[in-house]
């Protein structure tokens, strides 16, 4: 209508209007990103005991800002039309500023959860809402269990020590399952306990001292045994490597 060459007589009506859906268009799209934002980091704020704990500042941020966006909704949800809704003074400003504030907390949390990152590298494989998941069950290891399938290659389930009348101990294991259900012992027990990147990297440590000391076992029994018999006393990975041993030594 602005393009018409008739809009004289209507100019002032046609300019308000334009204005009036710019800044409709303006709010919902900010609105949207806003609220985007909002309910993820809502969950984690809101919800996370540990984040809370590890983030004070950050959090009583987030405080705030879930209750200015809250009084927002309110606010708008009582004027159901939507050209006056997205057009109350100061609103766009509003939103602009619960924007900026959010990115903060978001940077925050990103800054955090590089730190446990770097601390157990492994945690890159996984997405962010996977590693808040284990953060805020650092320690429950039975919980965390179920994420180990995608911070390693085989390891899939956890065996815990269990006592005389059969009841598992939460925080210390004596075995591992690969993801095809190939059981293999630890060389000793692993306690896991403390913070879950510490308790993760220590299981890591443990993984490793264990195959490495299955492969010497396999290695020293391979003339001792039948060869069928052999195999299947050590796990899969072993026995592969252990032949390959003694085929280029023989």
């Amino acid at each position: 209508m602005m393009t018409s060459k008739f809009v004289g007589y209507f100019s002032e009506s046609v300019s308000d209007w334009q204005k009036k859906l710019s800044n409709a268009d303006s709010v919902i799209t900010i609105w949207m990103e806003v609220q985007r934002t909002w309910s993820h980091l809502e969950s984690i704020f809101i919800g996370s005991e540990d984040i809370r704990a590890q983030l004070p500042e950050h959090s009583k941020t987030f405080d705030t800002i879930d209750s200015d966006f809250k009084r927002s909704l309110e606010e708008v949800a009582l004027t159901p039309n939507v050209v006056k809704a997205t057009n109350r003074p100061g609103l766009y400003d509003e939103l602009e500023d619960i924007q900026k504030r959010l990115s903060v907390c978001e940077k925050a949390l990103a800054e955090y959860l590089e730190t446990k990152r770097l601390a157990f590298p492994r945690f890159y494989f996984i997405s962010s809402a996977d590693l808040l998941d284990i953060l805020s069950k650092g320690n429950q290891p039975t919980q965390v269990a179920h994420h180990l399938s995608k911070l390693f290659d085989s390891m899939a389930k956890l065996k815990f020590k269990t006592d005389a009348s059969g009841v598992e101990s939460p925080d210390i294991t004596v075995g591992m399952y690969s993801k095809d259900g190939e059981y293999v012992d630890f060389d000793e027990p692993c306690v896991l306990s403390g913070q879950v990147e510490l308790w993760l990297n220590k299981l890591l440590d443990r993984m490793q001292a264990t195959v490495r000391h299955e492969f010497s076992e396999s290695v020293v029994a391979y003339e001792d045994k039948p060869r069928e018999q052999w195999l299947f006393e050590f796990p899969a990975q072993v026995a592969l490597a252990g032949t390959q041993i003694w085929w280029t030594t023989e």
